[in-house]
């Protein structure tokens, strides 16, 4: 402790804003992550979420553009561990570009909130396409209810509204608090346009469960962190490390 965090891209893809930002700037088009986060933390090798391959993700965008940048493997290794060296994995939730390539951490203790855990096995007809019980096989699941420590440091957040157990990472850096969102965000989340923010000072997710509880969870967590770290923002994962 401190720590910092390092954002590993695979690809991009084009998404309309608006299924990010509650329908704002809906016409609009976006390139978006697809991403995932590595902490060393003493000497634990931790991952937030695992991201999707690019032949997987091609199947869920239904020939929207993706821009592959790297694999998974390759991907860990710009962190200097291999998919056996990890050993814990924190999903922020479980639709299926968050966990395409969590089968392939073998040693890895996958920390899911267990409301997450039950939708995802069974969930509404609604949101049934979001997930992909096959990248759940053989995972070593550590179901956890609510907010908790996973180690000095590093807590996870139940941020309810994206899904029923979406979950935010706190870790403590030597800038402050950075909170990986955990729901599907890009910075305007947090951030909105000056038109709408005297009443709007977060945006929820534009795809949510529930968007009452989306938008209470982006407020609190613009609370709570120092620095926020929107899942899918495109320029945020494209850092070196942060902070």
């Amino acid at each position: 402790m401190p720590y910092s965090i390092k954002p590993l891209l695979l690809g991009k893809h084009l998404a309309a804003k608006g299924t990010f930002t509650y329908l704002v700037d809906w016409e609009k088009q976006i390139w978006v992550a697809n991403a995932f986060w590595y902490i060393k933390a003493g000497n634990k090798n931790i991952l937030v979420d695992t991201g999707i391959s690019q032949s997987d993700m091609q199947k869920y965008l239904h020939g929207q553009p993706y821009e592959h940048v790297r694999s998974f493997i390759e991907a860990l290794n710009l962190a200097g561990i291999t998919a056996e060296d990890v050993d814990i994995v924190i999903q922020t939730h479980l639709h299926f570009d968050h966990c395409g390539h969590t089968s392939l951490c073998k040693r890895a203790r996958v920390i899911v909130q267990e409301a997450e855990l039950k939708f995802a096995y069974s969930p509404h007809a609604l949101f049934s396409g979001s997930y992909n019980t096959g990248f759940l096989k053989g995972l070593r699941l550590q179901a956890v209810t609510g907010d908790c420590q996973i180690m000095p440091g590093i807590n996870v957040i139940l941020v309810p509204g994206h899904s029923p157990g979406t979950q935010a990472v706190a870790v403590e850096t030597k800038e402050g608090i950075a909170i990986i969102s955990g729901f599907c965000s890009i910075k305007e989340n947090f951030s909105p346009p000056e038109k709408i923010r005297t009443r709007w000072p977060v945006l929820a997710p534009g795809v949510s469960v529930n968007s009452l509880q989306a938008f209470d969870s982006a407020l609190k967590l613009k609370g709570l962190a120092d620095i926020i770290i929107p899942n899918h923002d495109l320029e945020t994962a494209q850092k070196e490390e942060i902070p």
